[in-house]
């Protein structure tokens, strides 16, 4: 047994030990093996055993302790938890023998979570299942999970769509007090349109796709001894939804309306968003009128609004008016003909304007995912942009540009900005910019009009190496956002940018318009608070990630039966194990990975290239591939490269035996 004093010694050695080791805190990120990291506040990365990894989460923020291996690289023990967010996980309910797991889905997190006795409540092994965290391994010794509702079946109709909604926690439920609400605007209506001036006769059509209900916009256009007027009707929910009343505060959590692939969650009740205030041709609706003057060379040259009340003349779909511009005259009704004709040509006026004086995105193809009765893809249509989307795709931008300048100058809004190269990748940019056009590569390249004048330069050469440039440089902006202050969006290369010709489905949009009204009235603009402002971001993202993860999981499965099927695609993705690439007439993406052993190949960080033998891969690059293997669990997708001296063509099948002996994922 211990004295006292050896006790003492045990203790004092104990400090030592610590007070010479390097301490720091950190984020947990897991892998796809047992092991994980910790990303540390300083940048630097340590890497976490598996004995450690079993102690916590992904996610989780943790004091460690740094061990120096071999070559540089770090080691981390575990000294604290400090704090732990994930409290709620979806996964499959597995038994083995006479133990009860969850098996997340919660990336990075391999292993399986013990659901006790009582925490399983009616759930059975095989089905889906959402959990609540009750124990935590660093805390507990063991981690522990309740079962807290039974998702379904993996069979099920749409189990793909209902795993997903639970996954990221969409709303997809009105609350009481929201109906309620809700149901009492169709008698309201009535009243507020008698109070408001009628604009109907400037004769306002909606240009949608056939199956829209939930039109939030019309078109008119008059013509002018300089240009044209572009009237645009936008619908107007703000007139009978308060701030902060039930329907406010559930649209606010939603953020916008979430189009997943044959199912939509919308920011308000279908009652509202496909009636009360759809622009329904022949019914007189509330609206927020924006005109806006346009001159024959597509300037903006003034803007104006006014909340009146409309009645749209005709439901037009994108098809016709398409049909119509092409030369069939039978395709539109005889009174928007000429109506139409001005809007085609307004709409190539102010295209011809941006792309002289700011930034026209990238002109790429729909696709439309036809489902089969168990909600899983049919088919995929390819849908090339026409006339008609452009047409009102000009008209929207008008508006939003026309919306932003206003909204700067009132001091409030939600604006959508876009701050351009991340921070981050500055080094990146100005190395390349130092080998492409040296007098940028000092340039603050965060002001628009340094940048609005490098992506110009860039795009106007033919040279090849110029146009890898660009496509790198792009591949180092940051996303977009929204924000509750006035900033540029470089990547549409304007000065300000706020829209608000979707209030029906997505809720900054709401929130503009109710500041238009206030600075209209000679109120005070309502605000948007800082964390109102992030919490709008993360909604909207969420969103994203939920239709980006649905599309994988449906796209895996589609591609289960063409492994070994060879198709063109386009490279998106270069970095040092292989390429990204984009299957043409499917719009999905998938991996091929290169082989460093048995074709040795050079990666390029710089220019984002990589260089086997005579071959040259780099973005945008045209390639053909074939689906070399599925893993819909893992909703990971492998092609391999398939050499044009091959003679494989698209769409062909090859021999049983070759498509047998594809590498996997």
């Amino acid at each position: 047994m211990l004295n006292s004093d050896a006790l003492k010694q045990l203790s004092q050695l104990k400090t030592d030990i610590r007070s010479t080791k390097e301490f720091a805190e950190g984020r947990v990120r897991g892998s796809s093996g047992k092991f994980g990291f910790v990303v540390l506040d300083d940048g630097r990365e340590a890497f976490l055993p598996p004995a450690e990894m079993d102690r916590v989460f992904p996610g989780d923020r943790v004091r460690i302790s740094l061990t120096e291996e071999d070559k540089g690289k770090l080691s981390a023990e575990l000294d604290q938890l400090i704090e732990s967010d994930l409290k709620y996980l979806v996964g499959q309910y597995v038994q083995r023998g006479q133990g009860h797991f969850i098996q997340p889905s919660e990336h990075g997190l391999s292993r399986w979570i013990f659901l006790p006795p009582r925490a399983r409540g009616k759930a059975q092994p095989g089905e889906f299942i959402a959990c609540s965290i009750t124990r935590h391994p660093f805390k507990d010794g063991k981690s522990q999970a309740k079962v807290e509702s039974v998702i379904g079946k993996p069979d099920m109709a749409g189990i793909e769509h209902a795993f997903t909604v639970a996954q990221h926690r969409l709303p997809n439920a009105f609350g009481k007090a929201a109906l309620e609400q809700a149901d009492a605007i169709p008698a309201q209506l009535e009243s507020l349109v008698a109070e408001r001036k009628d604009l109907s006769a400037l004769g306002f059509v909606t240009i949608d796709a056939e199956s829209t209900r939930d039109m939030d916009d019309a078109l008119a256009v008059t013509q002018s001894e300089n240009g044209w007027t572009l009237h645009i009707a936008v619908a107007d929910p703000s007139s009978l939804i308060e701030a902060d009343s039930p329907l406010d505060k559930e649209a606010r959590v939603r953020a916008n309306s979430v189009y997943l692939a044959g199912e939509t969650l919308p920011m308000l009740p279908a009652t509202l968003c496909e009636n009360s205030f759809s622009l329904v041709a022949g019914e007189l609706r509330p609206v927020l009128v924006l005109h806006i003057d346009v001159d024959k060379d597509g300037a903006l040259q003034g803007f104006d609004y006014e909340f009146a009340a409309i009645r749209s003349q005709h439901k037009l779909s994108y098809a016709q008016v398409a049909q119509f511009i092409e030369g069939d005259d039978s395709a539109a009704p005889a009174d928007q003909h000429e109506s139409l004709r001005q809007l085609n040509a307004l709409s190539k006026a102010r295209a011809a304007y941006r792309a002289g004086h700011s930034l026209v995105m990238e002109d790429r193809p729909d696709y439309e995912l036809i489902l089969n009765e168990q909600r899983k893809i049919e088919r995929i249509e390819k849908q090339q942009r026409t006339a008609a989307q452009r047409m009102v795709e000009e008209a929207m931008l008008a508006a939003n540009i026309c919306a932003g300048e206003k909204l700067a100058d009132i001091g409030a809004g939600c604006f959508s900005v876009h701050l351009g190269f991340r921070d981050e990748r500055m080094a990146e940019v100005r190395a390349l910019l130092k080998e492409t056009l040296p007098e940028y590569a000092e340039q603050d390249l965060h002001q628009l009009d340094i940048y609005l004048k490098l992506v110009k330069e860039l795009e106007a050469h033919a040279d090849a190496e110029m146009h890898n440039a660009l496509a790198v440089l792009k591949r180092m902006l940051r996303p977009g956002e929204l924000s509750n202050k006035a900033a540029p969006h470089l990547g549409l290369g304007l000065g300000h940018y706020a829209t608000v010709t979707s209030p029906i489905r997505k809720f900054n949009d709401l929130h503009n318009h109710r500041v238009l009204r206030a600075a209209k009235q000679g109120d005070e603009a309502p605000a948007l608070g800082d964390e109102q402002g992030e919490a709008l971001q993360q909604s909207v993202s969420t969103g994203r990630q939920a239709d980006r993860a649905l599309q994988q999981w449906l796209y895996c499965q589609f591609l289960e039966g063409k492994v070994g099927e060879t198709f063109a695609g386009t490279i998106t993705l270069v970095n040092g194990a292989g390429i990204g690439v984009r299957l043409d007439d499917f719009g999905i993406n998938g991996f091929a990975r290169f082989n460093s052993k048995k074709n040795p190949f050079d990666f390029d960080g710089k220019r984002l290239r990589i260089t086997r033998g005579d071959e040259t891969f780099q973005l945008e690059q045209q390639v053909q591939v074939k689906v070399a293997a599925v893993d819909t669990e893992k909703r990971r997708i492998a092609f391999d490269l398939v050499s044009e001296a091959a003679g494989e063509k698209p769409g062909s099948q090859p021999p049983a035996a070759e498509g047998a002996d594809s590498p996997k994922a």
